[in-house]
């Protein structure tokens, strides 16, 4: 089951289906959809799913949180899911967990992703024990790619996607059991 997680000017709480109208506001903000939706306006019926089926994955401690600063509260989405069916053709992605992270835009560049996806990957070694997590990033979306580098994410691969060609990163978070003697 998901739990609060404290980032250090805010938290990620579990997102609920009160969460619609502030998820349908940020999908539909033409910046964040670029790379996150391959620029497609998700209806409203769409969004809502991706909330249904965060609880879904609850039980499992995945799913969706809200991320909330301590002065402006809701500032975006952050995520832990099964890799997506696009990502997941790539054999080094199959299996894996990847993180999801969509911010308003008047919180880019201020450290918030960060600290969102940090508290994640804490998250899923610590709580979940997860022994990698990997990333799908569109080519073209250089601050995602500065993001991964900088959180230890190594790049693996590249894919075709929708609409852009996807960088797959992964992040080993437990170190490989020595070999059986």
């Amino acid at each position: 089951m998901k739990t609060r997680l404290s980032i250090p000017r805010g938290q990620l709480r579990p997102a609920t289906a009160d969460n619609l109208d502030d998820l349908v506001k940020l999908l539909h903000d033409e910046g964040v959809r670029r790379y996150l939706c391959d620029g497609i306006v998700l209806p409203r019926e769409t969004i809502a799913e991706m909330l249904a089926r965060s609880d879904q994955l609850d039980p499992h401690g995945l799913g969706l949180w809200v991320i909330e600063t301590m002065h402006e509260g809701f500032a975006g989405i952050a995520g832990l899911q099964p890799v997506s069916a696009e990502a997941g053709a790539a054999p080094a992605m199959v299996g894996g967990v990847e993180p999801l992270i969509a911010l308003s835009p008047k919180y880019w560049g201020r450290g918030v992703a960060g600290q969102a996806l940090n508290a994640l990957i804490l998250y899923a070694r610590g709580t979940l024990e997860l022994p990698r997590l990997v990333a799908a990033v569109d080519h073209p979306n250089a601050p995602s790619h500065r993001l991964m580098r900088r959180l230890g994410f190594t790049a693996m691969d590249k894919v075709n996607g929708r609409a852009n060609e996807l960088v797959l990163y992964k992040l080993l978070l437990r170190e490989a059991e020595a070999p059986k003697r």
